[in-house]
């Protein structure tokens, strides 16, 4: 199992020094990956559920990552695939696939934030599942009678939790990047993916990835956990984000000692998951040390050494 790291790429944390600080750090310590969120325009109302604008946008930010660095890939969790044209994504990343072999994974995603579709003149917001099966079906066969940089060696990581969004991922994808979910959820989705490509004649190959909640490394079990953070209510926007998972003590999963984060990824690794993308909140080098230092040994391949 492969570990990468997502970067707050918003609000306090967007200091260019520190971003250099932690991209060079993720690269010297041997992560797989680095990730950066998308939006374009929060919202006013988007910060009273706990979006902090503004956030880079992630194509360029990639863009220049992958300019400091020279081995960790650099990935997009996820591109909201409605706020842009797929030709103008699949010449960036053609681009990068030209300059830079491998090191670029788009992840993909429908979307959410009503307010952000409506002010880039996206319409209708109900339609942004279809916008995206077609996004995804336009970056890999471009219009016939027009020539543009081929980007068909950039992975497709689909984004989504649900059945359906599982099934775009078998489909029109590479690889599946959901937000956090039980292992036993993720293994069922899992083989619905497999069960659907290969109902279909698509070839194996395949990425499970898994996109984690808050991650933290600790001394020692504080106990006493708080209860979970509520989730925000069906039927409002915000309630894409899944549950805070806990374990049976009320500690959430992904924050513990480094015996209890081996314990919590091992679940994923026995489940099939290939590659993890860590959530540490911060621009904290430390954690990112720690992490590399104390949990990932546990599992074997699990950073790729420069």
């Amino acid at each position: 199992m492969k570990f990468g790291f997502a970067i707050p790429a918003y609000g306090p944390w967007i200091d260019r020094a520190s971003m250099v600080d932690v991209i060079e750090a993720g690269e010297d310590l041997g992560y797989d990956s680095i990730w950066l969120p998308d939006h374009i325009a929060i919202p006013e109302y988007g910060k009273d559920y706990l979006l902090q604008p503004p956030f880079l946008e992630p194509l360029a930010a990639c863009g220049w990552g992958m300019g400091r660095t020279r081995r960790v890939r650099f990935g997009v969790d996820v591109l909201v695939a409605p706020y842009r044209h797929p030709l103008q994504v699949a010449a960036m990343a053609g681009t990068w696939a030209h300059l830079e072999p491998g090191r670029f994974v788009l992840g993909v995603g429908i979307g959410y934030l009503r307010g952000e579709f409506e002010v880039l003149g996206v319409a209708p917001y109900e339609e942004r599942a279809a916008m995206t099966e077609e996004f995804l079906r336009v970056i890999r066969h471009p219009p016939e009678g027009f020539i543009l940089m081929p980007s068909d060696e950039v992975p497709l990581w689909v984004g989504g939790n649900t059945v359906k969004a599982q099934r775009r991922a078998a489909l029109l994808g590479d690889g599946w990047h959901p937000l956090w979910m039980p292992a036993e959820q993720y293994a069922r989705g899992r083989e619905l993916i497999l069960h659907t490509r290969a109902e279909a004649g698509l070839p194996a190959e395949f990425t499970f990835s898994y996109s984690c909640g808050a991650t933290s490394v600790l001394d020692r079990d504080p106990g006493h956990w708080p209860s979970p953070r509520e989730r925000a209510p069906l039927g409002t926007e915000f309630s894409y984000a899944p549950a805070e998972m806990v374990d049976d003590d009320n500690r959430p999963r992904y924050v513990g000692t480094p015996a209890q984060l081996i314990d919590d990824f091992g679940l994923l690794a026995q489940v099939g998951v290939d590659h993890v993308t860590l959530r540490f909140g911060s621009m904290d080098v430390a954690q990112l040390e720690r992490f590399a230092r104390e949990v990932v040994p546990a599992f074997a391949g699990g950073v790729t050494r420069p």
